[in-house]
């Protein structure tokens, strides 16, 4: 059970930031995507998004564990009984200690900092200058403000279309 949780901590956590490096370089790029992430309002949107991923956390992370709990052959039908109600139990716990994990102010700075290497890399000041300013149209404003919902709407409808697959695909592995 307790490997279970580890996975999906480290899952949830990899899949708010899975493609950071390396610091920026203190350049007029730099300068610029840190003029972005003020556009973006990142701060805020960083905090609205772990809103509606922990509105959708516990849920995930239910119906995974449910699944590897459920496809345990070596369970008794009484210990995977056992094992669902401390899960049910748990889950509230592990999902605020996670949400307390995202809404630490280090990890929102560690996080700009990672994002701002991570646009330095890819854009041009002029480019990254050119997204700030669509930013700040009021479609670019209403695009950030609605991201955060459609991010966790995203990935209900990922979860509701790809969670049957992959679970009948694991079923189908394990008898193999």
């Amino acid at each position: 059970m307790k490997k279970i949780i580890v996975a999906l901590i480290a899952s949830l956590a990899l899949a708010q930031g899975a493609y950071a490096a390396e610091p920026a370089p203190a350049n007029a790029t730099t300068a610029a995507v840190r003029d972005l992430l003020d556009a973006m309002h990142y701060r805020a949107t960083w905090q609205a998004s772990v809103e509606q991923m922990s509105k959708a956390m516990p849920n995930m992370m239910r119906q995974q564990a449910e699944a590897a709990i459920n496809g345990n052959t070596s369970l008794t039908d009484v210990q995977r009984k056992e094992q669902m109600k401390k899960l049910d139990a748990d889950l509230p716990k592990m999902a605020e200690v996670i949400r307390n994990v995202m809404n630490d102010p280090a990890v929102i700075s560690e996080m700009e900092t990672e994002v701002v290497a991570l646009y330095a890399r890819h854009f041009s000041a002029d480019e990254v200058k050119q997204i700030a300013a669509y930013y700040r149209t009021p479609i670019g404003a209403k695009s950030l403000q609605l991201m955060p919902q459609i991010m966790g709407e995203s990935m209900a409808i990922s979860q509701r279309v790809t969670g049957p697959r992959i679970q009948k695909a694991m079923e189908q592995f394990r008898k193999k």
